[in-house]
């Protein structure tokens, strides 16, 4: 296996709460890292990366995603009703094998 990894070029991250686009941030030109605090979660930016820091919700499953990177990610904390989604970059093949 060859590894290849995605570019992180022209990362765009998008955060909703309650069906409304609070923000849409440039990942790839984020310097230093940030937390955005919203009713019930607390998020933090990254220079190509977005998640959630903290949410009020019982079970945290929002928080436990991660870090959001690619494009195509996807994280919900549905108690806050909050959503960040992550999008651009390239779409490339991660891995080929011969």
């Amino acid at each position: 296996l060859l590894p290849r990894f995605f570019k992180k070029e022209n990362l765009k991250a998008e955060i909703f709460q309650k069906g409304e686009k609070l923000y849409t941030i440039e990942l790839s030109q984020v310097t230093d890292s940030y937390e955005i605090k919203l009713d019930g979660a607390v998020i933090l930016v990254e220079k190509n990366a977005v998640s959630f820091k903290k949410a009020d919700c019982p079970d945290k499953l929002c928080v436990k995603c991660g870090v959001l990177s690619h494009s195509g990610d996807t994280a919900v904390c549905v108690p806050t009703a909050t959503v960040i989604t992550v999008s651009g970059g390239s779409n490339e093949i991660d891995v080929i094998s011969y």
